[in-house]
């Protein structure tokens, strides 16, 4: 009976582990609260690449940032922002102050990329496909 009580005790403290219900201390959403993606929320280096993108002039609502190659070797950049609603007709700007940063951070965008904008809940707030197979 022992034995039993101590797996119990040892299994419900593992699954138990991994939980967490606190937020942020930056105010960022949690991975719950994030988008549907791979990665809920920025981390590290997404969040580092915003912090440079903020300084350089860019959207201070914006708070991560990542870009990697989908499994069809399409260039997808997902950005996370404060904003609750979408860019309006500032998009276009966006896109272009976020697309000149990254190409001189050595990103190349000459493939096209799907931009994909999160607000704080998760909600996509844009999706942008300038990738040749759906623009041509």
């Amino acid at each position: 009976m022992r034995k039993a009580l101590s797996a119990f005790l040892l299994a419900t403290t593992v699954l138990l582990s991994g939980c967490d219900t606190g937020t942020s201390p930056t105010g960022n959403p949690t991975a719950a609260d994030g988008p549907p993606t791979t990665s809920a929320s920025p981390v590290g280096n997404d969040s580092e690449l915003a912090a440079r993108y903020r300084r350089a002039g860019g959207d201070p609502d914006v708070y991560g940032i990542k870009h990697a190659k989908n499994r069809d070797g399409v260039l997808v950049l997902t950005v996370w922002s404060r904003k609750r609603s979408g860019y309006g007709g500032g998009f276009d700007d966006f896109d272009r102050t976020l697309t000149s940063f990254l190409t001189g951070t050595g990103v190349s965008l000459d493939q096209g990329y799907v931009l994909n904008v999160y607000g704080p809940d998760g909600a996509i707030l844009h999706r942008y496909d300038t990738t040749v197979e759906n623009n041509s």
